[in-house]
């Protein structure tokens, strides 16, 4: 956790999925993170309406619901979050 942030629920969450130093923080990082997540989202819906279409696609179907469950925790992030988690969580870009 950084030493700012008291109240943030994702800090301790990310702090073990990411390795190595924060990245640094970006005001474009939040409404990129936001809009990534809810489009990723959109396109596992989709994909398990697909699927439940199909009697064989049950591995189809459980990777879709882990990618949603990845995509809404970064719409979660993006919405809740503070500044570090957010830059955490998309990782090293420009």
């Amino acid at each position: 956790m950084h030493s700012r942030c008291k109240n943030c629920l994702y800090c301790s969450v990310l702090q073990y999925v990411s390795l190595g130093d924060p990245p640094a923080v970006k005001g474009w990082k939040r409404p990129v993170l936001a809009v990534a997540g809810l489009a990723l989202t959109v396109c596992t819906v989709m994909a398990l309406r697909f699927a439940w279409e199909r009697t064989g696609a049950v591995f189809f179907a459980t990777v879709s619901v882990i990618l949603m469950m990845i995509a809404l925790l970064g719409v979660a992030i993006s919405v809740r979050g503070c500044d570090h988690c957010v830059a955490r969580y998309l990782g090293r870009t420009l």
